[in-house]
């Protein structure tokens, strides 16, 4: 294993939160898998009580630069939560949340995964990733633990539909079958990242499954665009509750009053309110 300092990073809030799937926390450590590699991670405290990450990935060990991206550790967080902090209700989350933070996770993982995520529940959403993980999924030796990775693309475009359907894909199946295959069919994951916001909400909008909240949260989570928030219930509520943004407004309109509002970090700031209104 080895360490880095790692100050401010809740991991838990952040890994088991809504932003991705991918992770369980047993035995005192956080285990996540991606497409090609398994990641163990646990924040210790070493000398005079300073935070260390203690992490490892595999099967490939020590990549660095993995768990470097994926976390995101190189964002300059306090300046993000003093330019956030512009009034009671989003200084109230980030108290109540202090260290919350956002991933940068595999563009055609956090797409997939989202599509799960229609019309469901984060918990059930786990468990049917889980599903087509063992399904579909390469086996990794994680210190002793088999776990299975996130299938590819590919291997999702040839599954058969009824093999889908038994991982309790249900309506999604389709959708989740027919994502890898455009992916594959128009190389977007290589244009992708080179995108606007605009032009990259709109290829993915061509996507049948895809809508704006499953855009909008690929942006964030999967390529790092800072000043979208995706709108889910809990997102509509808690602007229509602090914001007193009228819940019948347009999704554009109101995803486009809380970019300007928060002025470049409209992903960070919410998230911090998306937990808050979800957990009060």
């Amino acid at each position: 294993m080895n360490n880095f300092y790692l100050p401010k990073y809740d991991l838990s809030m952040t890994l088991l939160g809504g932003q991705s799937f991918a992770w369980d926390f047993e035995d005192g450590y956080y285990w996540g898998v991606t497409k090609d590699k398994g990641i163990k991670l646990k924040i210790v405290k070493a000398i005079h009580e300073l935070p260390l990450l203690h992490w490892q990935t595999y099967p490939e060990k020590d990549n660095f630069n993995f768990i470097k991206e994926y976390l995101r550790v190189d964002v300059n967080y306090p300046k993000i939560i003093k330019k956030i902090q512009k009034d009671n209700h989003i200084k109230a989350a980030i108290k109540k949340y202090p260290d919350l933070r956002l991933l940068k996770q595999d563009f055609e993982e956090t797409l997939l995964s989202f599509i799960v995520s229609s019309n469901n529940n984060i918990k059930s959403i786990r468990k049917i990733i889980r599903s087509v993980n063992r399904r579909f999924g390469k086996a990794v030796n994680i210190d002793g633990r088999k776990t299975f990775l996130f299938p590819s693309s590919e291997v999702i475009a040839e599954a058969k539909l009824e093999d889908l359907l038994e991982c309790k894909l249900g309506f999604r199946a389709k959708y989740f079958k027919n994502a890898a295959k455009y992916l594959l069919e128009k190389k977007l994951s290589k244009k992708i990242e080179k995108m606007s916001e605009a032009d990259a909400r709109n290829a993915l909008l061509e996507i049948n499954g895809v809508g704006e909240k499953i855009s909008d949260c690929v942006l964030v989570f999967g390529l790092g665009f800072d000043n979208i928030t995706p709108l889910d219930v809990w997102g509509k509520r808690a602007f229509a509750k602090f914001y007193k943004l009228n819940p019948k407004m347009k999704y554009e309109d109101m995803r486009k009053w809380i970019s300007n509002y928060f002025e470049g970090y409209a992903a960070w700031a919410g998230q911090f309110l998306y937990e808050y209104i979800r957990n009060l």
